[in-house]
């Protein structure tokens, strides 16, 4: 399994935008094969704050995640892997990816 826990912070000015999409991605996450966790998590303390956990039960099915995401949300910038759209709500992000230990 694979993990990947992001912790971010969203530009003030996209707040709102992203929330939409977040909810957006949250339900159109949860249903694809392979998902066995989507959750966005906003800072009680800071709301421009988010963890973004997620858990996939191979490699491949989160690489058809990331397909998918750019199906939805359009392409990536040139050299890039996510769609440039969710890229620029960022003021910063820090993915970490995990195997799981079983």
């Amino acid at each position: 399994m694979i993990t990947v826990i992001v912790n971010a912070k969203v530009k003030c000015d996209f707040l709102n935008e992203y929330l939409e999409v977040a909810s957006l991605l949250t339900k159109e996450s949860r249903n694809r094969a392979g998902c066995v966790s989507y959750v966005f998590n906003q800072s009680v303390g800071n709301p421009l704050e988010f963890t973004l956990f997620e858990q996939w039960e191979s490699q491949a099915h989160l690489d058809e995640h990331i397909k998918a995401l750019i199906d939805l949300l359009g392409a990536p910038d040139p050299g890039g892997m996510l769609p440039a759209k969710l890229i620029n709500f960022y003021e910063s992000a820090e993915p970490k990816f995990y195997n799981s230990i079983e």
